[in-house]
C-alpha cells in the first residue's frame, strides 16, 4: 500500500527545546496522532547541530487526505494555537507540514 509521509520543521522559541518537548509529552501529541485514523506512525526528532529547525515531527499516514483530517482534527488545532506560543514563527502562521510521497527509483 503506498504510503505518505508529513514532515513538520519547528524552531524552539528561544532555542527552548525543553519546552517543546515537554508540551509535546504533555499533551500526548503523537499518542493521538498514532491513534488517528489514517496514521501509521508519528516521531518527534531533535537536531544534533546546526540546522534552522530544532525539531522535525515525521508521521507516516495511509493517505495525503488522511493527514488533512488530521490538521482539521479541532483537537489538533487547538493544540497547534498552543504550540505556536513555544515557537519562533509568526502568531498567524499554520502549523502545518509538507507532505510528500515516496518515488520508486527502480
Amino acid at each position: 500500500m503506498p504510503l505518505i509521509r508529513s514532515v513538520l520543521a519547528l524552531r524552539a522559541a528561544g532555542g527552548n527545546a525543553g519546552a517543546l518537548e515537554g508540551f509535546y509529552a504533555e499533551q500526548g501529541i503523537l499518542a493521538r496522532a498514532r491513534a488517528f485514523p489514517g496514521c501509521r506512525d508519528a516521531v518527534l526528532l531533535r537536531a544534533t547541530a546546526g540546522s534552522s529547525a530544532t525539531h522535525l515531527v515525521i508521521a507516516d499516514w495511509d493517505t495525503a487526505e488522511d493527514y488533512q483530517r488530521w490538521v482539521e482534527d479541532p483537537w489538533r488545532a487547538a493544540v497547534s494555537r498552543q504550540l505556536a506560543d513555544l515557537l519562533d514563527t509568526e502568531s498567524d502562521e499554520p502549523v502545518v507540514g509538507g507532505v510528500f510521497e515516496f518515488v520508486p527509483t527502480r
